[in-house]
């Protein structure tokens, strides 16, 4: 019994080393390594990528990564390479294939077990290895990795350039028809009111008043003076007088078109001028600054915001790199080893224990 259960384990051993050394399939494996930089990231030169200064487009990197994993992917890259017909070959082995018959979740997990992507957040580089039956194979997947990510990426450039002239003009828009009702409003005010800039008018009549005061003052200073040498019904001293009653009755009345009630250019009226003409200001600047964003936004859609440069484009690869022949058939005689040890182990326990 005992000389059975080891020709089994033998037998099992020798299963594992059998298939790796002489049943299972060569695999090649084609790399690309690649970097998303954006404008800024281009101005810094080829090294960008590899010295970390791409890691503001870092978002952009995983959002690659997840694409080259997806189902998308997978499909994308069947549709043209036939990918399920490569993978399921009768010419590979039984255990390495894909099963000819797999559903979309089996295709999927048999794409991730063959396509591995890894992105250093230090170097902000995507590095991606694509296992295949052929050398061919493995570089012509490795290329088509490549080509839908720069496709993905123009994508999202496109996306980005359509939404930036779309918010661009619709404040265009906004600004426009802002300044255009910030204009009609104070034409609007200047025909109610008959005055181009009743502030302007304010102002002038202020002059006029302050002239008047001044003229007044002098005046009194000259009466004043005379009247300590002359007598009060003399005819300077009158005529000083009647010229100041004059200009005072003047200033009374200016007074009174400025601030009184019966004046058409009420001090309300001058702070609703204020407030249309900071308006139209304010509408002008904000349909110029507009305007310059819709500049620069038509001078970013011209251009990609969103770059995919390469860093190791694929290669041929020039000899199988899987599976390991010699370390997995180590492997797999020391498993059943160890595994044929515990049972001797567990087995002389328990006679122990039984007394046997």
């Amino acid at each position: 019994m005992k000389k059975k259960v080891q020709i089994l384990l033998l037998s099992l051993s020798l299963l594992p080393v059998v298939y790796f050394l002489f049943i299972a399939s060569d695999m090649y494996v084609s790399t690309v390594k690649f970097a998303v930089r954006g404008q800024k990231d281009m101005a810094l030169g080829g090294l960008a990528s590899i010295l970390g200064a791409g890691g503001s487009n870092t978002p952009d990197c995983y959002l690659v990564q997840e694409y080259i994993q997806s189902y998308d992917m997978y499909k994308a890259i069947d549709a043209k390479l036939d990918l399920k017909g490569h993978y399921s070959s009768d010419s590979a082995d039984f255990i390495s294939r894909m099963a000819p018959n797999a559903s979309s979740e089996n295709q999927l997990a048999y794409w991730l077990s063959v396509a591995q992507a890894v992105f250093d957040s230090q170097t902000s580089i995507l590095t991606v290895d694509v296992r295949a039956f052929t050398p061919e194979m493995a570089k012509a997947i490795t290329e088509e990795v490549l080509d839908k990510s720069e496709n993905l990426m123009n994508h999202l450039n496109d996306r980005v350039r359509e939404d930036s002239l779309k918010l661009a003009l619709n404040e265009v828009k906004l600004a426009e028809q802002r300044y255009s009702n910030s204009k009609t409003a104070l034409s609007a005010f200047r025909s109610k009111n008959l005055e181009l800039d009743p502030s302007a008018t304010a102002n002038s009549r202020i002059g006029i008043i302050a002239s008047l005061e001044s003229q007044i003052s002098m005046l009194s200073v000259d009466l004043e003076t005379k009247e300590q040498f002359m007598s009060s019904k003399s005819f300077e001293v009158s005529s000083l007088k009647e010229n100041i009653a004059k200009l005072t009755s003047q200033l009374a009345k200016e007074r009174e078109r400025l601030t009184g009630s019966s004046n058409p250019i009420m001090l309300s009226q001058l702070e609703e001028y204020e407030a249309l003409l900071l308006e139209n200001e304010f509408a002008r600047n904000y349909y110029t600054t507009a305007l310059n964003a819709l500049e620069s936004a038509r001078i970013m859609s011209e251009s990609k915001t969103i770059y995919l440069e390469a860093i190791q484009k694929p290669q041929l690869p020039d000899e199988a790199l899987y599976p390991e022949r010699i370390s997995f058939a180590i492997l797999s005689v020391v498993v059943v080893a160890l595994g044929y040890a515990l049972i001797l182990f567990i087995v002389a326990a328990v006679k122990e224990h039984i007394g046997v």
